[in-house]
């Protein structure tokens, strides 16, 4: 499931009201101790690469995904690592630290602003994009999708696919791991002149295929 795309809530109604599971059912970890299949974002090509699942079942399946504005979705990845997350810092247990970097960003970003964590964050893709390679924050969970939903209309979008698919709508949405440190909803507000031109840039791609502007 993408993150930042009200996944949580989506998992939880899928596992409370229709007998879905997660796959794999925990995080699998690599031998030192690092995520390298996680359970909630995991994606196709990671569940087949290791066998969680097979193409042959694939087919059977209703495959759904959701992507979000880049734009906003970065704000609320720094306010998780600033402000939400922050606790977990302290849980050398946490998969906080078995996440390759995460540790790390959430540090930098306790210590400095939302734009100057997003170019720290972001110089990766930056290189790669000037090389000619996409970037983007959703090609690993869209492929293969079925269905997109887009986070900005979720609970609308999965209702009609629902209906579509001559599922019941059994309860709206849960109410979970949002955002609550998030005070200001306009994104816009965050950004600078110089991130704003270098996320146009770095996800041309997302914005151009799923149609987001700043």
């Amino acid at each position: 499931m993408t993150p930042r795309t009200a996944c949580t809530a989506i998992g939880e109604l899928l596992c409370t009201y229709y007998g879905g599971e997660f796959l794999p059912a925990h995080d699998i970890l690599d031998s030192r101790g690092m995520i390298f299949v996680q359970k909630k974002h995991s994606t196709l090509s990671e569940l087949i690469e290791h066998k969680l699942i097979s193409s042959e079942e694939l087919k059977s399946l209703l495959k759904i995904a959701a992507v979000r504005n880049p734009f906003d979705s970065l704000v609320s990845l720094y306010l998780k690592q600033r402000l939400k997350y922050r606790p977990l810092l302290a849980d050398p247990t946490s998969w906080v630290h078995r996440s390759v970097r995460y540790a790390r960003y959430m540090r930098y970003a306790e210590r400095h602003s939302f734009n100057q964590w997003l170019l720290r964050v972001s110089y990766r893709k930056f290189v790669k994009r000037l090389l000619g390679i996409r970037a983007s924050l959703f090609s690993e969970y869209t492929r293969g999708m079925d269905i997109i939903l887009r986070y900005e209309r979720i609970e609308e979008d999965l209702k009609e696919t629902f209906r579509r698919a001559e599922i019941p709508w059994r309860a709206d949405l849960p109410r979970v791991n949002r955002t609550d440190e998030r005070k200001e909803q306009n994104y816009r507000s965050s950004y600078s002149a110089l991130t704003q031109a270098a996320v146009r840039f770095i996800y041309a791609y997302d914005l151009k295929t799923y149609d987001y502007q700043f």
